[in-house]
C-alpha cells in the first residue's frame, strides 16, 4: 500500500470517529435550577417558604452544586441548566402557560437532564374552591406528559395511620426500594418525610393505571407507605387509578429513565415537594429521624450522572455512510497503488 493511501486511511479514521461527540472530561459544577416565577410555589413567599429554600439551597451548595433561581421558565433560562425542580403549586392561577411546558419539554429532550416534578395532596386551604383543587396535580401532570413520562400525580391524597410523624397525614416511608439502580437511590435514606401528600399512579395506554403496572427496567418506585395507607379525598374531584378508601402500601416517589437521543434523561416524581410550605428535605419531624437530606443527594447525583441509551439513529445511519465511502476510496488508492 502507498504512503498516501494510508495517510488517506489514517484521516479518515479520525474523521469517522471525530464524527461522534465525547462528553468533556473537564469536571465542572452541574447547575440546579429551581423554579420560584412569583406565584407560583406555595407559600414560598411566606417565613416557612423561606426558610425551606434556603435550607434547601445550603444543602445544594455543601453538595458541590451552583444553584440558580428562575423568576420565570424559558429557553433562555434553561441554557446550561442540569436540574430543573418543580414545586408544589400555590393556586388557580399559578399553573405553567404552554410555552412555559414547551420549554421545559424541549430542555428535557437534549438529554442528560434530571426533572424533580413535586406535588401537593388535594387538600383544601380556605381559599380556594372546595369543590376542586386538581390543579395540584393536573399542572404537573402537564409537564410529565410533555416529557413523555410513564407516571403521574393522581387526585387524592394519601394518608398513613401506621407510619408517620404524629399524624396520619405527615407520612413517614415505611418502605424503601433497595432493589437494582433504585438502591442508589434510597441508600441510607430509609425514613422520608411526605407531608400532606399526594399518591403517585401510572399512566399506560391513555389512562392512569395503578403505579405497579408501569414497573420495568426504566420506572422504579423509591418509597411506599405501610399496607395501611389509605386513600383520601378532599374535595369533589375523584382519584383516577384509585378509590377513595382504598387501602394498601401505595407509591411516594419514583424514579424514571426516559430514553432521548443517545442519552437518558431522568425524572424524580414525589408526593411532596422540595420547595413550598413543608418539603422532603428533612432530617427530624415532630420527634421523628429522618433521612430527606441523604435522599436529595443520592437522587441528584443519580440524576446528574449521563448514562449512555445508545447512539441516535440518525448517527448510526451517518457513520455507516462514511465508513462505506471510507471503505470504497481506501480500495480504489489500493488499486490505483498497484497499478502503479
Amino acid at each position: 500500500m502507498s504512503r498516501g493511501a494510508v495517510l488517506f486511511l489514517v484521516l479518515s479514521f479520525l474523521l469517522v470517529f471525530g464524527f461522534v461527540s465525547f462528553p468533556s472530561l473537564a469536571q465542572q459544577k452541574k447547575v440546579v435550577a429551581l423554579d420560584v416565577t412569583p406565584g407560583r410555589v406555595k407559600d414560598l413567599d411566606a417565613e416557612i417558604g423561606q426558610e425551606q429554600l434556603a435550607k434547601l439551597e445550603d444543602y445544594l451548595r455543601s453538595w458541590g452544586y451552583e444553584v440558580k433561581e428562575l423568576t420565570s421558565i424559558t429557553s433562555d433560562s434553561l441554557k446550561g441548566v442540569d436540574v430543573l425542580i418543580i414545586g408544589k403549586m400555590k393556586d388557580y392561577k399559578s399553573g405553567f402557560k404552554p410555552e412555559e411546558i414547551q420549554a421545559i419539554a424541549s430542555w428535557f429532550k437534549q438529554g442528560g437532564k434530571l426533572l424533580w416534578v413535586g406535588s401537593d395532596s388535594d387538600y383544601v386551604e380556605p381559599y380556594l374552591n372546595p369543590e376542586d383543587t386538581s390543579f395540584k396535580a393536573g399542572e404537573p401532570n402537564k409537564i410529565l406528559e410533555a416529557i413523555g413520562s410513564s407516571v403521574r400525580i393522581d387526585y387524592a391524597s394519601l394518608e398513613d395511620p401506621e407510619s408517620n410523624a404524629g399524624a396520619a397525614y405527615r407520612v413517614v416511608s415505611y418502605k424503601a426500594n433497595t432493589q437494582g439502580w433504585a438502591a442508589e437511590i434510597t441508600s441510607g435514606a430509609s425514613k422520608v418525610l411526605f407531608h400532606g401528600p399526594s399518591v403517585l399512579a401510572g399512566f399506560k395506554d391513555g389512562k392512569f393505571v395503578p403505579f405497579d403496572d408501569v414497573v420495568g427496567d426504566n420506572v422504579v418506585w423509591l418509597y411506599r407507605s405501610s399496607d395501611k395507607g389509605t386513600i383520601v379525598s378532599h374535595d369533589g374531584v375523584d382519584p383516577k387509578a384509585y378509590n377513595v378508601g382504598q387501602t394498601g402500601s401505595f407509591v411516594e416517589a419514583a424514579a424514571e429513565k426516559i430514553a432521548v437521543g443517545g442519552s437518558y434523561s431522568k425524572v424524580i416524581i414525589t408526593i411532596e415537594s422540595l420547595l413550598g410550605d413543608r418539603t422532603i428535605i428533612n432530617e427530624e419531624y415532630h420527634g421523628v429521624k429522618l433521612q430527606g437530606p441523604t435522599f436529595v443527594k443520592n437522587a441528584l447525583a443519580w440524576g446528574t450522572t449521563v448514562e449512555s441509551a445508545g447512539l441516535p439513529m440518525e448517527w448510526i445511519i451517518a457513520i455507516v455512510v462514511i465508513i462505506i465511502v471510507v471503505v470504497i476510496l481506501a480500495l480504489l488508492l489500493v488499486k490505483r497503488g498497484k497499478k502503479s
